[in-house]
């Protein structure tokens, strides 16, 4: 990474959007070019250092999924961060396994974007980058006891994720995405695996496909029948039917 000022690249093909995110990003002393897809992402590469990209996922020439498997590819050390206005997790999922560092849900509070993107830069500059390798290992669980950490291979080595700091955990088919507050991991796992290795006093289960962390529970809301969970930093997540009872049980104050 630069020693100087990280720079940083915003590919959106919505200009609107882009603009004002990227002069936020300045003001917060970032180097910051735009560029409104793969091409011009190309060009800036081909000119200059890059020490992390933001990409759309959503663009009409390349998505955001094609931009990332290419840098990936290419192996130059740096960081992506995706923007998705999608809700799907296999969505989320497929992003984190080609190798992006994090992501982002659209709309996002520029000042999240932010720390997302210097938690992700701290990554780089701390940690030494191997050869990529975007695979993810299944997660053993124990004979016996409940899970107290996961260790997840990233391109950059192993990573040490301790359940008492995952906020909430989202599952589709075989993976799951832990939520932490600095950023997201993709695993390998089942939610039948995830419910014999989870303690449920640390992690109680809020919907078919979620768990989340009582005490990173900020508000419970009710619009119209759904029930959702605001969590500290800023997530929200739905209340399967069937669980809406215990749930209200565990947060009682």
């Amino acid at each position: 990474m630069n020693e100087a000022t990280p720079h940083i690249v915003l590919v959106d093909d919505e200009e609107d959007l882009r603009e004002p995110t990227a002069a936020y990003l300045a003001d917060q002393g970032l180097a910051v070019s735009e560029a409104s897809g793969g091409r011009a992402l190309d060009l800036i590469l081909a000119e200059q250092p890059v020490d992390l990209v933001v990409l759309d996922v959503t663009m009409p020439e390349e998505d955001g999924f094609s931009i990332a498997r290419r840098l990936r590819a290419s192996g130059l050390p740096l960081g992506i961060v995706m923007l998705t206005a999608r809700r799907d997790v296999i969505d989320r999922v497929v992003g984190l396994e080609l190798g992006a560092d994090d992501y982002l849900m659209k709309p996002f509070e520029p000042r999240e974007l932010l720390a997302r993107i210097r938690s992700v830069l701290r990554r780089i500059s701390a940690v030494p980058v191997p050869a990529r390798d975007t695979q993810t290992a299944p997660v053993s669980v124990p004979e016996s006891g409940y899970q107290t950490e996961f260790w997840i291979p990233t391109g950059r080595g192993q990573v040490r994720v301790a359940v008492e700091a995952i906020e909430w955990i989202e599952a589709a088919k075989d993976y799951a995405l832990l939520h932490t507050a600095e950023r997201s991991y993709m695993i390998r796992v089942t939610m039948s695996a995830l419910e014999t290795a989870l303690d449920p006093t640390q992690l109680m289960r809020v919907h078919r496909s979620a768990f989340v962390r009582p005490d990173a529970v900020q508000a419970m809301n009710q619009i119209g029948r759904h029930t959702t969970l605001v969590l500290k930093s800023g997530a929200s997540v739905r209340v399967g039917p069937q669980h809406v009872g215990e749930v209200r049980h565990r947060l009682k104050p």
